[in-house]
């Protein structure tokens, strides 16, 4: 016994053709509707977030007075990092 299709009664193996028919019913009045125009939501963006990090102040020439600004310059280049991410967050994947 071939089984039968419970939405239009015919038998599973030309089924098929419901399907292709659901697909024309449904594609049939697309050219009625006009394209969607896309949207631009702009998002605000905090004016801390947009300004720098503070620079390092330039130490003594000296190994103790280096390792304090490479630390600074650490400090700041994770700075703006975590600004930068901030601000990814806010505006979303692209």
């Amino acid at each position: 016994m071939t089984p039968i299709c419970a939405a239009c009664g015919n038998r599973r193996d030309t089924m098929h053709h419901c399907l292709i028919f659901l697909a024309m019913s449904l594609t049939g009045c697309s050219w009625l509707m006009p394209d969607p125009e896309p949207v631009y939501v702009e998002r605000p963006i905090p004016d801390e977030l947009t300004t720098p990090c503070a620079e390092p102040a330039k130490g003594a020439r000296t190994e103790g007075g280096f390792a304090e600004q490479a630390l600074g310059w650490r400090y700041t280049a994770r700075c703006n990092a975590g600004k930068l991410y901030k601000i990814a967050e806010l505006t979303g994947p692209r």
